[in-house]
């Protein structure tokens, strides 16, 4: 019988350091994108993808190093083969995420919610047909939005401040079966607590998501 998935559980992070960014290589246009790169990335290693001047429906990704040899990193699941969606001639450059303990946890979460992604839609009609035609205009800006138990000194509460403002923020939700979804964006960080009659006090992070979220599984064989 299937076993309904619940994120209960899951653990948030939030990280304090990325990789410095690799120059922009070729990337080509495949069921698994290769980028021509030299790099000192290795197989399941997690990186951003950055590709704002060439495939910018890309940006703000996470993805798994599937292969990495001398001059080349291969993404799994990252399919460019749609000439249309990335015309051919792309580069990438890629920001390695640090493994721990590059990683700050923030624990003690009231609230945790993305919105937005909701289909966009127009509608045409026409002189010779009596019903309306409704069609697909993509969808709409994303966001995450969760609250933290306040602590004054808490470690976490530090690194929020220090993250606050930043356009390249990463949130990493880890559940319980050790796969992940990553969270990127412009993490805009409010540092009052509430203050509401018999409520506990919590602050508020938005974090305006440049992709959609990235499902991540275990690491590959």
């Amino acid at each position: 019988m299937r076993k309904v998935p619940l994120p209960n559980g899951a653990k948030l992070y939030l990280a304090t350091a990325l990789g410095e960014a690799l120059a922009y290589g070729p990337a080509s246009n495949a069921a698994e994108v290769v980028i021509t790169i030299a790099s000192a990335l290795q197989a399941n290693d997690l990186v951003i993808i950055d590709s704002d001047d060439y495939w910018p429906e890309l940006t703000g990704r996470v993805a798994r190093v599937k292969t990495a040899a001398e001059n080349s990193i291969t993404l799994a699941g990252v399919n460019t083969s749609n000439l249309d969606k990335f015309p051919a001639g792309g580069q990438i450059s890629l920001i390695p995420l640090l493994a721990d303990p590059s990683w700050q946890r923030l624990p003690y979460i009231p609230s945790f919610a993305t919105s937005g992604g909701e289909l966009q839609t127009g509608s045409s009609s026409y002189l010779d047909l009596d019903d309306a035609v409704e069609y697909a205009n993509g969808r709409s800006a994303r966001r995450l939005e969760y609250t933290v138990s306040w602590k004054e000194g808490s470690a976490g509460r530090q690194a929020l401040i220090d993250a606050n403002g930043d356009d390249v923020a990463v949130h990493r939700l880890v559940y319980k079966d050790g796969t992940a979804t990553y969270y990127v964006g412009h993490l805009a960080y409010d540092d009052a607590p509430s203050t509401t009659r018999d409520e506990e006090m919590v602050t508020t992070s938005t974090v305006l998501l440049r992709h959609a979220p990235s499902f991540i599984g275990r690491a590959l064989p």
